[in-house]
This record gives C-alpha cells, structure tokens and sequence, in this order.
C-alpha cells in the first residue's frame, strides 16, 4: 500500500525581548509528534536587548534577525526565509501540544481548505490579570471564527498553504502588531483565493496572558490601535461607525461606574475582591481600547 510522506511545514515565530518565555515555547515545538525531517522552525527576532537570541541559539532551530520592528515584518521575514508548502504561526507566549502539527495540517487533505486555525486555550493562570483574561477566552478561536459577516482566525495559531501569499501578499507591515493583522490577512484570504478557512479544535496551543495590570493595559492599547487601523484599511464598508464608537464609550462608562461602586462596596466589606478584580480588568481593557484607538488617528489618514 502507498504511503504519502506529510507536507513539508515551516513554522514562524516573531520575537522581541521574549527571554522569559521563548525557552518554553521552543521546548514544545521540538516534542510534537511531526517528522523532524518534514518541518522547519524559523524564530525571527527583532533586535532583543536580553538573553532571547542566546537562549534560540540553544535549539536546533533556525534564527532570523529583521531590524525593522514589529511582528508583521517579522512574520514576513520569517515566511520569505521558510522552505514549507505550509506556512505556520504562533508565538513566543505559546506552549504547542504534542500533536499541534499534526491536527493543523490535517484538514489540508482537502484541496478546498487554504487555512486552517487551531484552538487557543488559556495557559493555567497565576495572577489577577491572567484568570481575567483566562475567564474571558479572549483568545479562543470560537468567537472570531463564527462571525457571521467577516470571520477570522487569530495568528498565534494559525496555518495557511505558501500560496495564500503569493495571491493576497505578505502581512501588511502598517499593522504595527499585537492586534487585527490577522483579521486583515483572513479577509484578503478569503477575497482572494477560493478556499476555505477550517478549524482545527485539536490542534492546541496554551496561551500565556499578560501577568500585570499594566502589561494587560499595554496589549489592550495595541488592540485598540490595531482596530482603529483595520477600521481605516476598510472604512468604505462601516466596520466600527459612529454607533459603534458611541457603544464603545457607552461601555467604558459603564465599567467606569461598576469599578468605583464594587470598589466602595469592597471597602464596607460587603464585596468579594473577585468582583472588585473584575471590574478593574474590565475597565484597564475598555480604557485600553479607546486610547489605542484615539492614538491611531494620525496613522488612520495614511491608509
């Protein structure tokens, strides 16, 4: 009986200043269930001032240097410099499991399928900022992949054939990282190529959350920023209008208004810090939000 050797897959990671992570993400890629000889692992750092480039040139794999800054140069560093007919992305706050590789790569048996998501699940949590985010699955795939009008999946595990980009182009470097250019390739993905976009609920990774209030301020920021770019990239089709925008203030009020009366209720004693931890990530994220967005504005006239 004929046996077909698996795809060959390259798999790219963008780094910066990662040294408390990165061992661990490189740790797990290298005990996936995948012919070593049919997969490639290129980590492309952006000029880290710490320990990160020492501790990848410990592994066996393939170290990368771009000098512009941001992980969407990264990524196309990374995806010009890789050999794969798959082409594969996570990221340093990623732990894979043992049969990552495998389950991604699975659905392209079908020659329809052009890209394919895996599930995202919350890294076990330590700190008041992670089980919020841990609550909130704000990574899970479930969500974005399920939007009725534009779905999308999230990089940090996602998989698309080589030739996804060399019909729809690299990602756009004016996304300066940390939310919404996946969203924009998945859209061009899905514009340009006739294939489909798959899920992959057994292809895991365990995602690593921002460990401080101020750091889970920070990425939400970006995700602001992000959004309001996105929303500039495609403002002939209204993805975040004036309603949207008022919504959003509408819900930052809201938040507002429920930290400072849990906070009151917390110092008579009759509330749980559980509900007063809430309501403070609910704020840092909905105030994140709006600031990233209101700072994109100069940028959003570039587009």
């Amino acid at each position: 009986m004929e046996t077909h050797s698996p795809p060959f897959v390259s798999v790219v990671i963008p780094t910066l200043n990662n040294e408390k992570l990165i061992k661990g993400c490189l740790f797990s890629l290298l005990q996936i269930d995948y012919p070593a000889e049919r997969r490639e692992i290129l980590v492309v750092d952006s000029g880290s001032s710490d320990g990160t480039v020492e501790i990848i040139t410990g592994f066996p794999v393939t170290c990368l240097y771009e000098e512009r800054r941001g992980v969407s140069y990264a990524r196309n560093r990374g995806i010009e410099a890789s050999k794969g007919h798959i082409l594969t992305f996570t990221d340093p706050d990623c732990v894979v499991s043992r049969g990552w590789l495998r389950e991604l790569v699975r659905p392209f048996e079908e020659e329809t399928v052009g890209g394919v998501a895996g599930e995202i699940v919350p890294y076990p949590a330590t700190t008041p900022a992670e089980r919020y985010a841990a609550r909130r699955r704000s990574h899970s795939q479930e969500r974005p992949l399920k939007d009725p009008a534009r779905p999308f999946a999230m990089i940090s595990n996602l998989a698309c054939r080589r030739e996804v980009f060399e019909r729809v182009g690299l990602f756009d470097t004016r996304f300066i990282g940390g939310g919404w250019e996946d969203a924009d390739l998945c859209w061009r993905f899905s514009r340009g190529t006739g294939w489909k976009l798959a899920y992959a609920p057994r292809a895991i990774v365990f995602h690593r959350y921002r460990t401080t209030a101020g750091d889970f301020f920070v990425q939400h920021m970006r995700y602001g920023y992000g959004q309001a770019l996105l929303s500039a990239k495609y403002r002939g089709e209204h993805l975040w209008g004036w309603r949207h925008r008022l919504r959003a203030y509408q819900d930052l009020g809201r938040a507002t208004c429920a930290l400072i009366t849990r906070g009151l209720r917390h110092r008579r004693g009759s509330d749980g810090s559980i509900d007063v931890n809430t309501a403070y990530f609910d704020f840092l994220r909905q105030a994140g939000h709006r600031l990233g967005f209101l700072r994109a504005g100069g940028i959003r006239r570039r587009f």
